[in-house]
């Protein structure tokens, strides 16, 4: 059978679930027992369904999912509350914890006779689609089960037995009145929102094994259901209904205190096992369908959290950890990420390098989908060095058969244009290796459908994960040992590097299944290949020592200033040996290296001696002669006595040097009739002047174009320790003839920004595009206003150019800060769910905060000091739960907290996070909560041009024409703050200054900040006025001075009177 084999209607059948392109499909006909046969792959993933197709047996026979875990706790409940069972008759009753009288099988084995019981509210299980299915699907039945008013038997009898005379006496119905209450009804239903179903769950020990019932029916007759144990005892699941088709395992912890009910919170990750391992019988014409390595097993770990709507947390991929171990996994594959403001850095990221580096583990990762700029590639995939990140490809046959592409014999073989690109910003490549980055997979029952295609680098990693699969069968068939090193090496030194894509998408090239496992084969004996070498650069102070905070895996030149001249950097290379690794041939190592560079811009020495120590050199980058764009160079180290076997390590070098000034002040550029085709990219770096807070992008078709054609338009620059999610734009956009688009992004003088339009890879056709890129220079300081009344000056600064100040200020949300009202620091149950490798304790501090809320209202919950970091965290979880006074579950939030709708009432939030290490989670007990509360009319704050007017509420400024060097004042008159804000709270908002053309605004929004001063007890009162004194005539003076001098004179004696009282009792 040829690659391109076709079924007998013509039907092109390899591209559906890609094999041929990485040698996998040869691979497995060539050694058909190396099909991936006794090789164990963790899918940390949304979760797999088990009863998916193709994920039932492998192609020896064996179960094909042997372990399905929940890590993340969003199916936990407890069922600590232990109760007596009562025979009566064939049953056991028990009564459970909602009260319900529970018929249990009197043929279950207990001896102690005691049963764990609780509850789990049935959508707490689902996923979001399947949650809004299922309550269509209730409100629809409960309707049907409501009777229309008079249509009962018992009535229509009534109504038979009335005489006509009763029936004429009897008032005829208001129809205006039926009519109102049938729309107050209707709004009611439209209103109506499903509360689901309470499933009971029992749980109990046969003697061997704990084992739970899930009441699913919701009858309370629990007798015929058949008790499940762990899943990777048994391998038994269940399905909640034919009306949802959810399948659930149950894993049963903490003596049976703890039951985890394990669905999966997504289709994805059951879409990714199928590409790893799907497999179908060989009879049927869905052999193309299975997936790269069909002999493989899977083990599901779920740490997609449903109460998150699938987002991962730090929590469900620490316990992953110990699930790969206690299942003996070869391979990971995570198709999960985040961008991270500090590449290999954060808890998880230690605990995976650990799991490669200590516990032998392979982990394969996607590299993001965050394209086409340089340095989009997320964590942990391309930004932990110890983890295989996989960008996407696609062939013209997946165009073929997945995207039914028209004329695909002019199509060539590209990188999906949003697979995220390299280098990571400490240096390293970020991409190690491509793979095909689309397929038609399994995917849940639930979802109604057997298979589906998706497409991401979320597929490119399994496809990966799965080559390297059938690499690592091979090898344990022959008994060869490996190492993760070992193989990544083989895997990159192998690869197959494709004609037009830039190595900053596909890495060291396209993977090679066969190519990969004769280079293991060849090099089985050679002990250099079992440990890596790790790649420490220093002597480079730009933008790659800031970012990453410390000596980085490579040298990055990116800023204009770092590419004027020649640069020397010190390179030092160790290899990196296990912990457990003999001391006597660790003294003994010593390894000839002959060091190549790949560039003429690049200088290395010649060679090096190395020893298990490492050594350190010196390598010079000479980019002053190199034209604007994108560089990479290698300096390879290899082996002086086999050259054949390829780089032992890589030092890694990006240049990117920027475009040259057009205008004197550096704020235009102007790139006419930029060609484009399917796929193509254009990359810009500019060179921000000094003062720039803002760009605008523009661009248009050069001329007239047939058809419409798809764009991505992506800019970028980078900030040290700072995800690029803050420094970026990345938008698709259709052009046709007379079209343009326009995006503005904020940015900063001096920090190089990368402008880049690509023709999205599945538009056809070819088409000429006119790109314009202006800077903006206006700026001025975040801004905290007094109390009303007051005036505060800001001064407005033109960097360069003439700009149009057109200042807006509005004040939108209240921040409101509460204090923990108590914590707790206490350690997690025993047992392998929430140990660390080695059996080290894990710790979680439980804050508690109480607040009330006037009014429901929609609010964000956030935690500044820990919000926006996930890979990239210290802690080992931040998860919090917000409950309203009668203690029932509103929401729950994590790293990026969204804004949920709060109730009226007395609210409490419980943030968890987790460490080993006690002191650290001390640090946060007095941790503050914001709560950002926006306000129920935005406030709007005036500005003025002059001190005098904003006092006497003159004119207001308008617009002023600003040229560069000139600085103006504005004056903001802070507003009176409204009823609903109290003391202590701060308004918060923004202020742009730029006038831009209709239909933009300004992106540089400034902070401005106005906090709620306290209220006087009184309103002051004025000062009561002094009575004014009339003229009196003449004979009234004389009068009134007479009257003054007797009172002078009885003065005068009664004084003495008093003095001589006193000298009598004083003798």
């Amino acid at each position: 059978m040829s690659l391109d084999e076709k079924n007998a209607n013509g039907f092109p059948q390899t591209g559906i679930l890609p094999k041929v392109e990485t040698q996998a499909l040869q691979f497995v006909r060539k050694y058909p027992d190396y099909d991936g046969k006794g090789v164990i792959v963790a899918i940390m993933d949304t979760g797999v369904d088990p009863g998916a197709i193709g994920l039932q047996k492998t192609s020896d026979g064996k179960p094909k999912v042997i372990d399905i875990v929940d890590t993340t706790g969003s199916g936990d409940l407890d069922t600590s509350t232990i109760v007596e069972g009562k025979i009566e008759g064939d049953y056991v009753t028990i009564k459970s914890i909602s009260g319900k009288q529970l018929k249990l099988s009197k043929d279950w084995t207990n001896p102690s006779g005691k049963w764990h019981v609780g509850v789990k509210p049935e959508f707490d299980l689902y996923p979001n689609g399947l949650k809004k299915r299922a309550k269509l699907a209730r409100k629809i039945a409960e309707l049907k089960s409501c009777k229309p008013v008079g249509s009962s038997d018992d009535n229509k009898s009534s109504d038979d037995n009335k005489s006509s005379d009763d029936k004429k006496s009897e008032p005829k119905p208001d129809l205006d009145d039926l009519q109102a209450q049938l729309e107050c009804l209707r709004s009611l239903m439209g209103s109506y929102d499903p509360p689901g179903r309470i499933f009971d769950v029992v749980v109990f020990n046969d003697g061997k094994n704990w084992r739970a019932v899930v009441d699913t029916k919701c009858d309370g007759d629990l007798s015929g259901a058949k008790p499940m144990a762990d899943y990777r005892l048994e391998h038994q699941y269940g399905t909640f209904s034919s009306l949802d088709l959810m399948n659930y395992s149950v894993n049963i912890y903490d003596n049976g205190n703890l039951v985890s009910i394990v669905v999966t919170c997504g289709s994805h990750g059951t879409h990714v096992a199928g590409i790893v391992a799907a497999n179908f019988p060989e009879s049927s014409e869905n052999v193309s369908m299975n997936g790269v390595a069909p002999g493989a097993q899977i083990v599901s770990i779920k740490i997609g959290d449903t109460r998150l709507g699938s987002m991962e947390t730090n929590t469900g991929m620490c316990r992953a950890i110990q699930a790969i171990l206690r299942n003996k996994c070869d391979l990971v594959n995570m198709s999960y990420g985040e961008p991270t403001s500090t590449p290999n850095k954060g808890y998880f990221v230690e605990l995976s390098a650990e799991l490669v580096n200590n516990h032998g583990v392979i982990f394969v990762s996607s590299a993001g989908n965050a394209g086409p700029a340089l340095s989009t590639v997320g964590a942990p995939g391309s930004t932990t060095t110890e983890i295989i990140g996989v960008g996407a490809y696609v062939s013209p046959g997946m165009m073929e058969s997945e995207y039914a592409i028209r004329d695909v014999k002019s199509m060539k073989e590209v990188q999906y244009t949003w697979s995220s690109r390299g280098p990571t910003v400490n240096g390293h490549p970020g991409v190690c290796i491509s793979a095909p980055g689309g397929a038609i997979a399994p995917v849940p029952q639930w979802v109604l459908q057997k298979n589906t295609l998706m497409n991401g680098t979320s597929m490119a990693s399994p496809n990966a994960c799965g080559g390297i699969a059938l690499v690592l069968s091979a090898l344990r068939t022959l008994g060869i040992k490996w190492t993760p090193h070992a193989v990544r090496r083989a895997v990159e030194n192998t690869a197959k590097l494709v004609d037009g894509i830039e190595c900053f998408a596909q890495g060291y090239g396209l993977l090679q299944v066969s190519d990969c496992f004769n280079f293991l084969e060849s090099n089985a004996k050679n002990a250099e290949s079992a440990f890596a070498y790790s790649i420490s650069v220093r002597g480079h102070a730009g933008l790659v020592a800031t970012c990453s905070g410390g000596p980085t895996k490579g040298v990055y030149l990116r800023q204009a200033a770092e590419v004027i001249g020649v640069q020397d950097v010190s390179v030092s290379v160790k290899p990196s040996f296990h912990e457990d690794a003999d001391k006597k041939i660790m003294q003994a190592f010593e390894q000839k290296i002959v060091l190549k560079a790949t560039k003429f811009w690049v200088n290395a020495p010649k060679c090096v001696l190395m020893h298990s120590g490492g050594r350190s050199f010196s390598v010079q980058i000479d980019p002053t002669n190199l034209l604007p764009g994108p560089y990479y160079a290698e300096v390879l180290g290899m082996d002086a006595t086999d050259l054949s076997k390829g780089p032992l390590f890589r030092v890694p070098i990006t240049v990117c040097i920027p475009e040259k000034i057009q205008d004197k002040s550096g704020q235009r550029y102007n790139f006419e009739k930029i060609p484009f085709s399917s796929g193509k990219i254009s990359r810009k770096f500019l060179a921000p002047p000094q003062g720039s807070t803002s760009v605008h992008i523009k661009f248009k078709p050069s001329g007239p174009i047939d058809t419409s054609r798809g764009f991505m338009v992506a800019a970028q620059w980078l900030t040290p320790q700072e995800s690029p999610r803050a420094t970026e734009i990345n938008k698709f956009v259709y052009l046709k003839t007379g079209g343009e688009a326009n995006y503005v992004l904020p940015v900063k003088g001096g920090h190089t920004l990368e402008v880049v339009l690509a023709q999205y890879w599945s538009s056809l056709g070819v088409c000429e595009i006119d790109l314009e890129v202006t800077f903006h220079g206006i700026s001025t300081p975040p801004l905290v206003l007094p109390s009303d009344p007051a005036v505060t000056r800001a001064d407005v600064t033109c960097w360069f150019g003439e700009e149009t100040v057109e200042p807006k200020a509005t004040l939108t949300h209240r921040h409101i800060t509460y204090r923990p009202k108590s914590y707790n620091v206490q350690p997690l149950p025993a047992g392998y769910r929430d140990e660390l490798p080695g059996g080290k304790s894990v710790y979680e501090i439980i804050l508690t905060y109480n607040f009330d809320m006037d009014k429901k209202a929609n609010c964000k919950v956030t935690f500044p000091t820990l919000n926006g970091k996930l890979y990239d965290s210290p802690f080992g979880s931040q998860l919090f739960m917000v409950f309203d006074e009668l203690k029932y579950h509103v929401s729950s939030g994590d790293a990026w907290p969204d804004s949920k709708t709060i109730p009226k009432g007395k609210t409490t939030v419980r943030l968890h996070v987790r460490h080993d290490n006690t002191k650290l989670l001390l640090t946060l007990k007095s941790l503050p909560l914001v709560l950002e509360r926006p306000l129920a009319k935005k406030l709007n704050v005036d500005t003025f041009g002059s001190y005098i007017n904003a006092l006497s509420k003159g004119g207001k400024f308008g617009k002023m024409r600003v040229t560069s060097g000139q600085t103006i004042p504005v004056f903001f008159k802070s507003p009176s703050t409204p009823s609903e804000s109290k003391p202590g709270e701060l308004l918060v908002g923004s202020y742009t200054l730029l006038k831009l053309p209709a239909g933009q605004t300004d992106p540089n929004a400034i902070p401005i900040t106005l906090p709620v001063a306290p209220k006087p007890a009184k309103d002051p009162k004025p000062e009561p006025k002094a009575k004014a004194k009339t003229a009196k005539p003449k004979e009234a003076e004389s009068k009134d001075a007479k009257e003054e001098q007797k009172e002078d004179e009885t003065l005068k004696v009664l004084r003495k009177a008093a003095i001589s009282a006193i000298d009598k009792l004083k003798g």
